[in-house]
């Protein structure tokens, strides 16, 4: 190659970048940070991408991409932008590379179509994101990622999804770069959230809460709570067999060895007090609005931690019951083996409308029959759509709300609230 015909394209290469990125700064001012942190980075192994450090582009690329569609460089900045914004990269390695891209840059270029970046590949990105919506509602990459790895998708439409949405390449994100390494000091995922928080209170200060980008991030950088903690709330003190290291004191045990020839002075303490549930009630809502998979995935969650010794007493007075519009199971679960033998035989019942009220009845009920004798409250797993008592229940009441992450619904005063998006759950996020 003509070394000063390659100097030549990358000066006029920079210049295009240059030019794409003070047009974004110029129209969305919330970007300046983020796009500041990217140097541009020529190289020869990546057309263009990005490493969380520098936008990482060949010059012929850019001028290829420029001669066909001058936006199309400010596009697909934006493009590798928010895949940081979104922290796409800092992803697990044994995620499926190929199938992870291909949602992210889905969810990447519905945001850039719903804040105005149109593209020539519009028109093909438009008929799966159509579909895709009436299938997922909100659209994550997370959840795109766990609905297509249900799908069997042959090589030509996988590729053809892949050139609807493509607009950078992301080996650079698994390391594939090495002219563009990391710093040993530098974590790039916190630098990441720290800019994508900042972005959010800067829309929000815009009042640009309504678009996608804005819903995203409110999403992405909510407060995470524990659900183990949570649940914990409902515990009351008792002893478990355990050693408790908090007040052993390995000193004294050690030097009773010693001196009287393997006679501790002390004896670790075989159990120690912790917070327990042994009285609850798991509500389920089965309506028509709430998804299975979801609902299967937090039973399993539970099932979990119930079978933790230092969650349960060894004997448990737990109620599971299902209800849409009325009571379709209430099954009595007594050990963990109880709960495993549930979970393997579990069938969704009820996929109706929502009413919260006979579930609250039906806890009452079983209060006044005399079923508990130290109930601690009731879990609600709900979309929180539908009707709640009008008085406050005599029992402890907690509401664990699966929502799609962009909007919560109203709930009781009188109710605990723990808010959990279907991608956690769906994704065993919860602590």
């Amino acid at each position: 190659m003509d070394s000063v015909r390659d100097q030549k394209a990358d000066a006029l290469a920079l210049d295009i970048l240059h030019l794409a990125r003070n047009t974004l700064m110029v129209r969305f001012r919330f970007l300046d940070r983020g796009l500041g942190q990217l140097d541009f980075l020529r190289t020869d192994r990546v057309l263009f991408g990005t490493d969380g450090r520098h936008i990482l582009y060949d010059p012929w690329h850019i001028l290829n991409v420029y001669r066909e569609e001058s936006d199309a460089v400010t596009h697909d900045l934006l493009h590798s932008l928010l895949h940081l914004v979104y922290r796409h990269p800092f992803v697990g390695t044994d995620i499926d590379r190929e199938l992870w891209g291909l949602c992210c840059d889905i969810a990447v270029e519905q945001t850039l179509l719903d804040l105005g970046l149109h593209t020539a590949k519009e028109a093909a990105q438009f008929e799966i994101l159509t579909l895709l919506t009436k299938e997922l509602g909100t659209l994550t990459a997370e959840r795109i990622y766990h609905f297509l790895s249900t799908q069997t998708f042959g090589p030509a439409e996988f590729e053809r999804w892949q050139t609807a949405f493509a607009a950078d390449q992301h080996g650079p994100w698994f390391g594939m770069d090495e002219d563009a390494a990391a710093d040993a000091n530098m974590d790039l995922e916190i630098i990441w959230q720290d800019i994508s928080r900042r972005m959010q209170t800067e829309l929000e200060n815009f009042s640009e809460n309504g678009n996608i980008l804005a819903q995203q991030l409110r999403t992405l950088n909510r407060p995470r709570q524990s659900l183990t903690a949570f649940l914990r709330r409902f515990g009351r003190a008792g002893e478990i067999m355990h050693i408790s290291e908090e007040e052993f004191d390995l000193n004294y045990y050690t030097y009773g060895l010693f001196l009287y020839g393997n006679i501790p002075m002390v004896e670790p303490l075989e159990y120690r007090e912790d917070r327990l549930i042994r009285d609850f009630v798991i509500a389920i809502d089965t309506s028509g609005s709430v998804r299975g998979e979801v609902v299967q995935s937090f039973v399993q969650y539970a099932y979990d931690i119930l079978s933790q010794r230092d969650s349960f007493f060894s004997r448990t007075n737990l109620h599971i019951i299902q209800c849409d519009d009325r009571i379709r199971e209430d099954v009595k679960i007594t050990c963990p083996e109880d709960f495993e033998a549930y979970i393997s035989n579990m069938i969704i019942l009820g996929l109706g409308e929502t009413d919260f009220r006979p579930v609250f009845r039906r806890v009452e009920d079983l209060l006044a029959a005399g079923e508990f004798s130290d109930l601690r409250g009731l879990l609600y797993f709900t979309d929180g759509k539908g009707a709640f008592p009008a008085q406050k229940p005599s029992f402890e009441t907690a509401l664990v709300l699966h929502t799609n992450g962009f909007e919560e619904p109203p709930v009781p005063l009188w109710a605990m609230k723990m808010t959990i998006t279907e991608d956690e759950i769906l994704e065993h996020k919860y602590d």
